[in-house]
């Protein structure tokens, strides 16, 4: 159960910061995109990045 909670809380954290950094990333260009484009954007870079490269890399750091 640990390893589940640790585990959960290192792909939030890995989410939290990838979304605060696209955010970031998207402000910074000066571009105004309306919120729906912002999370259309964010989302389709933030789910291949967390399938292919995050997650897998969390896997393996599990004991």
């Amino acid at each position: 159960m640990r390893r589940k909670l640790s585990f959960t809380f290192q792909v939030w954290l890995c989410v939290w910061l990838l979304v605060t950094f696209l955010s970031y990333a998207i402000s910074w260009t000066g571009i105004t995109i309306p919120l729906p484009g912002k999370t259309l954007i964010i989302s389709t870079l933030m789910v291949p990045v967390m399938l292919f490269i995050i997650i897998p890399c969390l896997k393996r750091r599990e004991p």
